[in-house]
Parts: structure tokens; C-alpha cells; sequence
């Protein structure tokens, strides 16, 4: 039997890597420009609202709402073959509307996902040495 294979490790980029670092530690982070305090999802060098490049780490909450979600059954990688069916949700956090995830909800039956179901983050272990921000119901 071949050696099925994980699940693509992520690449953080520059500007990301304080958020990776944050799951690591089991801290949900977010950008936040630190002249016009918008919050930015994906973290980026400019501000896309000011232009702004200063920008500092907040903790969040981690508590949000399942904004959509789809359940996926056709693996579209090997390491999915076994995991099928799956779903790949979109997150609203609780601190600002415009800020969205997309993620898995686990420890819930994907025929239970509801739309505006409350969730909290859980941080799971991919591989060793790195963690996925997941939700689960709240």
C-alpha cells in the first residue's frame, strides 16, 4: 500500500508569518493598520483603505459565525481520499464583519452546519510544528 500524503503544508509569506506564529501559540491574530484601525484579512504590507504601511498584531476573540460553507466529496489531493466528505467553511469574526476565514469546522456533523452558527477557534496540530486555525460550534 503506497504512504498516502499529507495535506500541503502552508508557506507563510512575509507578511503572514505573525499569524502563523499566533496559531502556533493558540492565538488567533489579525493585521490591523495602526493609522485608520482597519483590521485586513489576508495581511498585506499597505493598507488597502488608507495606503497606510504601519500595521500592528491584535489578538482576537475567536469567536464568529458561520457566514457559508460547502462540503467537499470529490478529493481534490491524494491526502483528501481519505477525509471526503469534508467541508470548507467561511468564518465572519465577531470583531469586524469584513473580516472572514476560510477554514473547516470540526467537531460538528457537516448535515448540522448551520448558516450564522456561532463558533470559537481551535487550534489544531497539521504536523508537528505547525497549527491550523480551525472553529468548532460554541
Amino acid at each position: 500500500m503506497a504512504e498516502v500524503p499529507n495535506f500541503p503544508r502552508p508557506v507563510p509569506d512575509f507578511d503572514a508569518q505573525e499569524f502563523w506564529d499566533g496559531c502556533n501559540r493558540d492565538e488567533l491574530l489579525m493585521q490591523r493598520c495602526a493609522d485608520c484601525s482597519r483590521f485586513r484579512w489576508l495581511p498585506r504590507p499597505m493598507c488597502p483603505y488608507c495606503n497606510s504601511l504601519r500595521h500592528e498584531w491584535i489578538t482576537m476573540s475567536g469567536k464568529g459565525t458561520v457566514y457559508s460553507w460547502t462540503i467537499i466529496t470529490h478529493p481534490v489531493h491524494p491526502a483528501a481520499v481519505e477525509k471526503v466528505p469534508y467541508n470548507v467553511t467561511q468564518v465572519q469574526l465577531d470583531e469586524d464583519p469584513t473580516l472572514v476565514m476560510v477554514t473547516n469546522l470540526v467537531n460538528v456533523q457537516n448535515d448540522d452546519i448551520r448558516m450564522g452558527m456561532p463558533v470559537q477557534v481551535v487550534f489544531e496540530e497539521h504536523e508537528p510544528g505547525v497549527k491550523l486555525a480551525k472553529f468548532q460550534p460554541a
